[in-house]
């Protein structure tokens, strides 16, 4: 009888271990979704919202993106540190890999709970890339693994996104 008890007991923490498993893999592995220019993006108590893109082509042959993202500090208590490497973008070649590139600029600020402000990031990505998309990325924070895992898989297209390029 004490035999059968540890087996079902060590039976059901390997079932409660897969399910956990697949919990906090599942949002690791699901492929990134499409937000919108203007929504926000939801990190914990704090937003990153793309407010404006522009772009042009320099004679160099690559494109610059001046990208404004709007981030607001939602939480009671806690200050919010932003470095302007927290937002990268990535764009893929003709073999449908993925390139990232991280800002030219290399501000930073520090957000007190309940401020806002915006960010100006300047990005240039080579001419012969496609599908060039902002996304975010600071970490998951304590306690919050799936929404910082969920979070990480919002983009923003920079220009036309043509899945399955982009994921």
């Amino acid at each position: 009888m004490r035999n059968v008890r540890y087996v079902v007991s060590g039976a059901a923490l390997i079932v409660v271990a897969l399910l956990l498993a697949g919990f906090m893999l599942w949002p690791q592995i699901r492929p990134p979704y499409v937000v919108a220019l203007g929504t926000p993006i939801q990190h914990d108590d704090f937003f990153f919202t793309v407010t404006q893109i522009r772009a042009h082509t320099l004679p160099n042959g690559t494109r610059q993106y001046r990208v404004a993202v709007k981030i607001q500090n939602r939480a009671k208590t806690v200050n919010y540190q932003w470095r302007d490497t927290i937002a990268y973008v990535r764009a893929f070649d003709s073999g449908g890999f993925g390139h990232n590139f991280y800002p030219l600029t290399s501000g930073g600020f520090v957000l007190q709970p309940g401020a806002e402000r915006t960010a100006e990031l300047d990005f240039r990505i080579p001419t012969d890339l496609s599908s060039a998309n902002l996304r975010f990325w600071d970490g998951i924070f304590m306690g919050d693994a799936f929404n910082g895992a969920n979070y990480s898989k919002a983009i923003v297209p920079l220009e036309a996104y043509h899945p399955p390029f982009g994921t």
